[in-house]
C-alpha cells in the first residue's frame, strides 16, 4: 500500500491498463482493495497533482481589440496619417480622419466578434464534485481534485465518471460513453483483461473520465488522472490545434499586400522623379525641402487613394447581416468570418450519432404474431408516430383491436415493465432518463399504451432480476390483470433458448422448428439493417413457485415478439445531402460507431454506395498518411475512430487543399471541430466543449440548416466579391488620376487627402453596404465550389475594375480640365479652356487678379471633379449589382437599400459643397469644396452617367464573365 520502491504510474502508457489484469493493476500502482493509506494519498497528490484540467487564460479584451488592427493595410495608413503630420503639421484634418477610420473599423470589429474560447471550463464543469474512495480500508468521500492513481473509486448509477479507471468489480454496470467514443448505445462493462491493440470504444474494463454511468455499480481503480486521461488529452490536443484561417482572410490579405505593395512602389516612384528632377535644377536648401515636402504629402494621397478604407468596415457589417440572417435559421455564428467560409466548403466531415442521426435509440421495427410492423416516429416523444403494416399505419381502431389480445397486452408489458427508464419532457423536449435503449422501449410503450408511470401504477412490481452479460436479459415479476406475470427482454439467441411457446393467430402455442425459423428470419432482417435486436417473452408465475432461483423463473417462456432498435437517420438529412452533392459538396461520415451500422446510416441517407469505401479505425491506425491521401477520394465513411483520428483525417484533406467543414456534438469532436475550417457544432445535443470549439452551432440540430447556411455564405461571397469590385474599381480610379493628372498633364491632383478619405468612407460606405444585402440572380447551390485559389478579385473583376477605372478617370479629369482646375498651374494670365477675361493690361499681366481667378476657378474645378467622382461611384454601384445581368433586368429600384444609399450619399454630398456658414464656419472647408452652379451639377451627372451606359453596353456585347 504506497511502499518506497513503487513502481511510477506514468511510465505505463495510457492505453495498456485495459490489457492488464487487476493483480497486474494492483501490482503497478502498488495497492490493493482496502485502496491507498492517507498518507501514501497525501503524497501522490503532491507527486501527481490535483485532479483537474489545465487551465488556459484567455487572452485580455485588448490585445483582442488590438488584433482588429493587424492588417497591410491598416499599417500604410498609418504611416500615411504619420506622413501627414510630419511633413505639414498645419494640416491635422488629414491624420484624424485617418485615425478615426481606423478607430471605427476596429472597435466595431471588436464589438460584432467574441473570440473567447471557452472550452477548457467547459470541460472542467463535467467533472463530478467529490467520489467516494477506499482509503486504509474505509470508504470515505473526498473532493474530485484529490482522486491520485492507486484510489479504489466507488461508481453508480447517474455519476460522472471523475478519473480514468480501470474497472475491478461490476453490478449490471454500463456506461454512456457517446460524448467521448461517439457510440450511441451504453456500453456494458466487464472485468476480464483484453487485447492490447484495442482501439478506445472497445475497451471494455475501463470507465473514463467524463463519461457517464447508466446502469448498476461498479469498483475501480483510478490509474489515470487530470490531463493524462483520455478526456485530458482531449483537452491537450484541443489547446493545441490551431483554427486556420478562412479563405476570406487569405484573400483579405494577399490583397492587403498587393495593394500596399503597388501604393509604396507609385509613391517611390512619383517621390524619387519628383525629388530627382528638383535636384537636378539645383534646388537646395529650404526649396529642396519644400519640394520633398510636397511629394511625401502626394505620397499619402497615394496610400490613402489606394487603400479601401471602408472596406474593413462594410465586410463586417456585410458579415454582421449575415450572421443575422444565419440567427433566424437556427445557426449561431461565432467566428465572424466564417460566415464566407460556408460558401467555399469542399467536404463536410460529419459525426453520426447525434448529427445524422437524431442520437436518441427508437424502436423501428416490432415482429408479433407472424407480423412484421415497421415503428414511425423517431427520437424520445412519445407522442409521435405509430405501428405501421405493409398496407400503412394502424388507425386506432386496428390498435385497438390488437390491445383487445391478451398476448399484444403481454408484449406492451415487456416494452413498459421489462425495464427501469422513463422519459420527461424537460421544457419542449423529450429527453430519456437511464439506459437509452430501454428508453426506447419506453417509448414504444407509450405510443402503444400509456405513459410509463400510469402503466407502472396499474401494474406495481413485485420482484426484479437485473440484466447481466451471462443470461442477457432483464426479467421482472409484476400484478398483471389479476395475476403474476413474469415479462422478460433481452437478447434474442440466448432468449429462444428458454422460450418453449410462442404466439400464432393470437394464441400461445408450441415453439416449432418452423416458427424458430421464421423468428430467425426476421432476426437476419433486422441484423441486415443493422438494428440491435431483442426478444420480448413472458409466463405466468404461480403462487406457490420458487422465485429466488431465476434460472428456474426465465425458463418455458412465451416468446411473444422481436423488436430492432436503431439511433435513426434525422428525417431532413437526405435531402440536405443531396442538396450538398449538388453544389458540388462531399459528406464524409466519421464516426465511433460501428462499421455496419454507420454502413447501414450511410446507404440510408445517401453517402454510401457500391463505389465508396468504408474504413475502419483499426485500419486506418495502420495507413500511413501517403495511403490515406490515395483513397481519401472514395472514402465515404470512417467507423471506430478515436478523437485523433478524427484530427487526422480532417488534417489530411486540408493538406490535399480541401475546404473542410466538421460538424459534431460530442467532446470527441471538438479537436477535429477547432481544426477544421468551420467547425459546425450542434446547439441541443451538443457538449458545451463542442460548441466552445466550433465557428457555428446549431441551434436546433437540423442538418439541413448547413445547406441554408452554405447558400448564404455563397451569397455572401458573391456580395463581396460586388463590393470589393466596386470599391476596388474607385481605388483604381482614384489612383489613376493621381498619376495622369500629376505625372502626365504636370496638374496639381484635382482631390485633398481629406476628400479621398471622404470619399472612400463616407460616399463608398453606403452603397457598397447595400450591394451586402443584394438578392442573387441565380441559384448559387445549383455551382460547385469556388476554387481555394481564386482570387479577390478574380481575374475578370481585375479586367472590370481596370475598365470602369478608366472611364471614371477620362471624365473626371474632363471635368476638371473644362473646368479650368488646369489654369492655376499654367503661365501667369493664361486662359482656360473655356477662355476667360483678359488680365493683360498695357502689354502687362495682372498677376494678383489673375491668380485669384486661378484659385476661384480650380476651387470650382476641384468640387466639379470631387462631385463627379462621386456621381461615379454612385453610377458605378447599379453596375456592380451584377457582372452578368443588366441593371434593367435586376430592377432599377428592386434592391431598396441601394436606392437609399444613393439618396445617402447624394445628400452627404449636398450637404458638403452647399452646407451653409454657421458661426463663421463651413463644413465645405473641412472638405476643401466650394458651392456648385445648376449648370455645373448638369454637367457632372451627365459625364458620370457614362459609365453606367459603358458598363450596359459591355454586359450586352460580353455578357458571360467568366470566374
Amino acid at each position: 500500500m504506497g511502499g518506497a520502491d513503487e513502481p511510477n504510474p506514468s511510465g505505463i502508457r495510457q492505453q495498456d491498463w485495459h490489457s492488464k489484469s487487476v493483480d497486474e493493476v494492483m501490482s503497478a500502482l502498488n495497492t490493493s482493495k482496502d485502496g491507498l493509506s492517507e498518507s501514501e494519498a497525501l503524497k501522490r497528490a503532491g507527486e501527481y497533482g490535483p485532479n483537474k484540467l489545465d487551465e488556459v487564460a484567455p487572452p485580455h479584451w485588448f490585445w483582442k481589440l488590438l488584433d482588429q488592427f493587424r492588417d497591410p493595410m491598416v499599417y500604410l495608413l498609418l504611416a500615411a496619417a504619420a506622413i501627414a503630420f510630419l511633413f505639414d503639421p498645419h494640416d491635422k484634418t488629414t491624420p484624424i480622419f485617418i485615425v478615426i477610420a481606423l478607430s471605427l473599423n476596429g472597435v466595431f470589429g471588436f464589438m460584432q466578434e467574441a473570440k473567447a474560447e471557452r472550452a477548457m471550463d467547459s470541460l472542467k464543469e463535467m467533472l463530478v464534485g467529490s467520489s467516494i474512495v477506499m482509503r486504509d480500508g474505509k470508504d470515505i468521500r473526498v473532493t474530485t481534485e484529490e482522486l491520485v492513481p492507486g484510489d479504489v473509486v466507488f461508481l453508480e448509477e447517474g455519476m460522472n465518471i471523475p478519473a480514468d479507471v480501470r474497472l475491478i468489480e461490476v453490478n449490471n454496470f454500463s456506461v454512456n460513453e457517446s460524448t467521448l467514443t461517439g457510440e450511441s448505445s451504453s456500453v456494458s462493462k466487464k472485468i476480464e483483461s483484453l487485447d492490447q491493440d484495442l482501439m478506445l470504444a472497445d475497451r471494455k474494463n475501463m470507465a473514463h473520465m467524463g463519461t457517464v454511468v447508466s446502469t448498476g455499480r461498479a469498483i475501480g481503480i483510478v490509474v489515470q488522472t487530470a490531463m493524462t486521461t483520455e478526456l485530458g488529452r482531449l483537452a491537450s490536443d484541443l489547446a493545441d490545434v490551431e483554427t486556420p484561417k478562412t479563405p476570406l482572410e487569405h484573400k483579405l490579405e494577399s490583397l492587403g499586400r498587393f495593394l500596399g505593395y503597388v501604393a509604396i512602389f507609385a509613391a517611390l516612384l512619383l517621390v524619387s522623379l519628383n525629388l530627382a528632377e528638383a535636384y537636378f535644377n539645383n534646388l537646395r536648401g529650404d526649396e529642396l525641402w519644400n519640394v520633398a515636402s510636397q511629394q511625401f504629402l502626394l505620397a499619402v494621397a497615394i496610400f490613402v487613394a489606394i487603400v479601401p478604407e471602408g472596406l474593413p468596415i462594410i465586410l463586417v457589417i456585410t458579415l454582421s447581416i449575415g450572421m443575422r440572417n444565419m440567427a433566424r435559421h437556427r445557426a449561431i455564428i461565432r467566428r465572424m468570418r466564417a460566415v464566407e467560409t460556408l460558401g467555399s466548403t469542399t467536404v463536410i466531415c460529419s459525426d453520426k450519432t447525434g448529427t445524422l442521426t437524431t442520437g436518441e435509440m427508437t424502436v423501428r421495427g416490432l415482429y408479433y404474431d407472424g407480423r412484421a410492423f415497421q415503428v414511425t416516429g423517431r427520437g424520445f416523444d412519445p407522442n409521435q408516430g405509430g405501428l405501421k403494416s405493409n398496407k400503412g399505419k394502424l388507425k386506432e381502431s386496428e390498435l385497438a383491436e390488437l390491445k383487445a389480445t391478451l398476448p399484444f397486452r403481454w408484449v406492451i408489458g415487456s416494452l413498459l415493465l421489462a425495464q427501469n427508464s422513463n422519459v420527461r419532457l424537460v421544457g419542449k423536449k423529450w429527453k430519456g432518463v437511464g439506459d437509452p435503449t430501454d428508453t426506447a422501449c419506453a417509448v414504444l410503450g407509450w405510443k402503444l399504451d400509456s405513459s410509463v408511470d400510469e402503466y407502472r401504477k396499474r401494474n406495481p412490481r413485485f420482484r426484479e432480476y437485473p440484466f447481466d452479460r451471462t443470461r442477457k436479459r432483464m426479467s421482472a415479476i409484476h400484478e398483471f390483470e389479476g395475476e403474476r406475470r413474469l415479462f422478460v427482454k433481452g437478447a434474442l439467441g440466448d432468449l429462444l433458448q428458454v422460450c418453449d411457446r410462442t404466439i400464432v393467430d393470437g394464441k400461445v402455442v408450441p415453439m416449432t422448428r418452423d416458427l424458430t425459423k421464421r423468428v430467425q428470419a426476421i432476426n437476419a432482417d433486422y441484423a441486415g439493417n443493422s438494428l440491435r435486436i431483442l426478444g420480448l417473452a413472458t409466463r405466468l408465475i404461480s403462487e406457490s413457485e420458487d422465485i429466488e432461483n431465476v434460472e428456474s423463473v426465465e425458463s418455458g417462456l412465451v416468446l411473444l415478439g422481436v423488436i430492432g432498435i436503431s439511433d435513426p437517420p434525422r428525417s431532413e438529412v437526405p435531402e440536405a445531402i443531396s442538396t450538398c452533392h449538388d453544389a458540388g459538396i462531399r459528406v464524409i461520415m466519421i464516426t465511433g460507431d460501428h462499421k455496419s451500422t454507420a454502413e447501414s446510416i450511410g446507404e440510408e441517407i445517401g453517402i454510401f454506395g457500391p463505389d465508396h469505401l468504408s474504413i475502419h479505425g483499426s485500419e486506418l491506425r495502420d495507413m500511413s498518411d501517403d495511403e490515406l491521401d490515395s483513397v481519401l477520394d472514395r472514402v465515404a465513411i470512417f467507423s471506430r475512430t478515436t478523437p485523433d483520428q478524427k484530427l487526422r483525417i480532417v488534417s489530411r484533406l486540408q493538406h490535399l487543399g480541401h475546404v473542410v467543414a466538421m460538424t459534431g456534438d460530442g467532446d470527441n469532436d471538438a479537436p477535429a471541430l477547432s481544426k477544421s475550417n468551420i467547425g459546425i457544432a450542434m446547439g441541443r445535443a451538443g457538449t458545451d466543449v463542442a460548441r466552445d470549439a466550433s465557428d457555428m452551432v446549431l441551434q436546433d440540430d437540423d442538418f439541413s440548416s448547413i445547406v441554408r447556411a452554405v447558400d448564404e455564405g455563397r451569397r455572401i461571397y458573391q456580395n463581396i466579391r460586388n463590393f470589393v469590385r466596386y470599391q476596388i474599381s474607385t481605388n483604381v480610379a482614384a489612383v489613376l488620376l493621381l498619376l495622369v493628372t500629376t505625372m502626365l498633364m504636370d496638374w496639381t491632383f484635382p482631390f485633398t487627402v481629406t476628400q479621398l478619405l471622404v470619399i472612400n468612407i463616407l460616399m463608398d460606405g453606403p452603397p457598397a453596404v447595400a450591394l451586402g444585402v443584394e438578392q442573387q440572380s441565380k441559384d448559387v447551390m445549383k455551382e460547385p465550389p469556388r476554387p481555394l485559389d481564386e482570387t479577390l478579385p478574380t481575374s475578370t473583376d481585375a479586367l472590370l475594375i481596370m475598365f470602369l477605372g478608366m472611364v471614371m478617370v477620362i471624365g473626371t479629369a474632363a471635368v476638371f480640365y473644362f473646368a479650368g482646375g488646369a489654369i492655376i498651374d499654367s503661365a501667369p494670365c493664361s486662359t482656360g479652356p473655356a477662355g476667360g477675361d483678359d488680365y493683360m493690361v498695357d502689354g502687362v499681366c495682372n498677376e494678383d487678379a489673375w491668380s485669384q481667378n486661378a484659385e476661384d476657378q480650380f476651387a470650382v474645378a476641384r468640387t466639379s471633379a470631387f462631385a463627379a467622382f462621386i456621381f461615379f461611384q454612385l453610377m458605378n454601384v447599379m453596375n456592380c449589382r451584377s457582372s452578368e445581368v443588366s441593371a434593367f433586368r435586376l430592377g432599377i429600384t428592386s434592391n431598396s437599400w441601394i436606392t437609399i444609399s444613393i439618396l445617402i450619399s447624394t445628400s452627404m454630398l449636398l450637404f458638403f459643397v452647399h452646407a451653409p456658414e454657421i458661426a463663421g464656419f463651413r463644413i465645405g472647408e473641412m472638405v476643401h469644396t466650394v458651392p456648385l452652379k445648376p449648370l455645373d451639377w448638369l454637367v457632372v451627372l451627365a459625364v458620370a452617367s457614362s459609365v453606367f451606359v459603358a458598363e450596359e453596353m459591355r454586359k450586352m456585347l460580353w455578357p458571360k464573365a467568366k470566374k
